[in-house]
């Protein structure tokens, strides 16, 4: 016995109705997929960003530590505004205090070697140290904050602040 299929001469393949559906569907999850790779690398960009911060404030703070005379004095409290020349004492054994305050601050700042300094790798990068009420040999604050771009804020210029706060005592 012989079955025979009535649709065989009607339907031969796809209608072209289906391969756009199928297109479509397609493209749709595709978009999915790019926007999804934009904001894991926006997340990555942030997490890389707050690592560089974290450890620009740990290497101030080891470089305090290691010239606590001018931390006690409150020379680190001197901010830098521009990355323009070194300061002039660059050898360690020469250096007072005050000039090696400066020098660490310079290096923090705008950088040295392979470290690029939160000038260079964080936009807008404010530094700021302060002594607690004690003084600098009760404690210091040291805020390092920056901006970010920021495509999904509705806020008109797409920026958003970080900080990271952090208290020690010397």
């Amino acid at each position: 016995m012989r079955f025979r299929s009535c649709s065989r001469g009607r339907q031969a393949g796809l209608s072209l109705l289906e391969v756009l559906i199928a297109a479509l569907v397609l493209s749709i999850g595709l978009l999915g997929l790019a926007s999804l790779q934009i904001a894991g690398m926006k997340t990555t960009h942030n997490s890389y960003q707050m690592q560089q911060a974290t450890w620009m404030v740990q290497d101030l703070l080891e470089r305090m530590r290691a010239n606590k005379p001018g931390a006690a004095a409150g020379d680190y409290n001197v901010a830098i505004n521009a990355c323009g020349s070194p300061p002039t004492c660059l050898s360690a054994t020469a250096c007072t205090s005050t000039e090696m305050a400066k020098v660490d601050l310079y290096q923090v700042k705008c950088g040295s070697g392979s470290n690029g300094g939160f000038a260079n790798e964080l936009m807008n990068g404010v530094l700021t140290v302060a002594c607690v009420a004690g003084g600098c040999t009760k404690g210091v604050n040291v805020s390092l904050r920056w901006d970010e771009r920021n495509a999904a804020q509705k806020s008109g210029a797409n920026i958003e602040t970080f900080t990271i706060q952090l208290n020690a005592i010397l």
